[in-house]
C-alpha cells in the first residue's frame, strides 16, 4: 500500500509516496503559494496527481502548521499561510483528487512519525519539539497522539515562560519560542552582542541567521557560544517542566535548530537534570530526531494509513 505524506511549509511544501512502514519511495517539493488559495490547491494537485502515475494511492495525509480543529477539520488559524485559515483542506483536496485526505496540525504529525516508525517506537508516553523559525511540538500519551479538546493541544511552544518577555508572532509576551527557537537565538545573540563589543558576530554581515551563530561558536567566539548554552538552559527548563508534569518516557527533538547538537543538548539536559524530579528525569530519554527533516512527510503518510 502506498500513501502520499504533505509538510505544508511557509516557502516550501514537502511531499512524499511513503510506503505501510514509512519509507518514502519518492519525494518532490513544491512552492507554498501562501495567499492564493486557488493556486496553492493547484499546486498540491498536481503533485499528487504526479505521484499517481507511478504507484496506486490509498490515502492522503496533510501536516498543517496551524490550528485545526477535529471537530469541523477546518483550519483555525494559520498564521504564514492566511489562505487557509477557515478552510476545510481535507473537504476541498478530497473532492479534487478523489482520494480519502487526512489533516493534522505538522508538529503533531512529525510527533506520529517518530513515534510509529521513528526514535520513540514502542514508547508509550512521548513529547515531541521541533526547532526551526518557531517551536513546534506534539504529545504522544498512553500510545495516542494527544490532540485536546477540539484538536489544538499540544502548542507548548506558546506557553509562557517570561510574563513581560519578547513579543511573540501569536502576539503573546513570553512565549517559550521566543526563545527556543532560530528566531529566538537571534535575538539572544543581538541582546548579548550589545554587552560584548569586541564579538566577531559583530563583523558578520547581516542578517544574522542561527546557523551563522554556530559557525561562529565553532570557531570559539564567546559570545556565540554563551547563545547557544542560555538557549539550550530555556530548553532544558521546558523538558523539565514536561517531565515533571507528564512524565513522559521521552523527549524528541527535532529541526534545523538541531543542527547545532550538542553545543545546545548538552547545556539542555544539564538545566532538564537540575530541574526535574530525579526520579522523573531518569525514567526520561532526551534524544535528537531520528526522521527529520523528513519527520513530517513520513507522519502525514502514516496518518492517512492509520486513520
Amino acid at each position: 500500500m502506498r500513501y502520499i505524506g504533505i509538510d505544508i511549509g511557509g516557502t516550501t511544501t514537502k511531499a512524499g509516496l511513503v510506503n505501510e512502514t514509512g519509507q518514502i519511495l519518492e519525494s518532490r517539493k513544491i512552492p507554498t503559494a501562501t495567499d492564493d488559495l486557488s493556486s496553492f490547491f493547484t499546486n498540491l494537485t498536481a503533485v499528487i496527481a504526479d505521484f499517481q502515475k507511478s504507484a496506486r494511492v490509498d490515502g492522503v495525509g496533510v501536516g498543517i502548521p496551524g490550528l485545526r480543529s477535529f471537530k469541523t477539520h477546518a483550519i483555525e488559524t494559520s498564521p504564514n499561510i492566511p489562505c487557509l485559515n477557515n478552510v476545510s483542506l481535507e473537504d476541498l483536496l478530497s473532492e479534487q483528487v478523489h482520494l480519502r485526505v487526512v489533516s493534522e496540525n505538522d508538529a503533531n504529525a512529525g510527533a506520529y512519525a517518530e513515534f510509529v516508525c521513528g526514535a520513540g517506537a514502542g514508547v508509550q508516553h512521548m513529547a515531541y519539539l521541533t526547532l526551526g523559525t518557531g517551536l513546534g511540538s506534539g504529545l504522544i500519551l498512553n500510545g495516542s497522539l494527544f490532540s485536546g479538546a477540539s484538536g489544538f493541544g499540544g502548542e507548548f511552544g506558546h506557553t509562557t515562560i517570561e510574563p513581560h518577555g519578547r513579543v511573540c508572532s501569536c502576539g503573546n509576551r513570553g512565549c517559550l519560542e521566543t526563545l527556543v527557537s532560530g528566531t529566538g537565538i537571534v535575538r539572544t545573540a543581538q541582546d548579548q552582542m550589545k554587552q560584548a563589543p569586541a564579538s566577531r558576530l559583530h563583523e558578520i554581515e547581516h542578517p544574522l541567521t542561527s546557523e551563522i551563530i554556530y559557525q561562529a561558536a565553532m570557531r570559539g567566539d564567546p559570545t556565540a557560544q554563551a547563545v547557544f548554552v542560555e538557549t539550550g538552559e530555556y530548553l532544558g527548563l521546558a523538558c523539565a517542566n514536561l517531565i515533571n508534569l507528564l512524565n513522559v518516557e521521552m523527549i524528541v527533538i527535532g529541526g534545523g535548530v538541531l543542527a547545532s547538537g550538542d553545543l545546545l543538548l548538552r547545556s539542555a539536559k544539564y538545566t532538564a537534570a537540575s530541574r526535574a524530579f530525579a526520579a522523573s528525569y531518569r525514567d526520561c530519554q532526551i534524544v535528537q530526531s531520528k526522521l527529520w527533516p523528513d519527520a513530517g512527510v513520513i507522519g502525514a503518510a502514516m496518518l492517512a494509513r492509520d486513520r
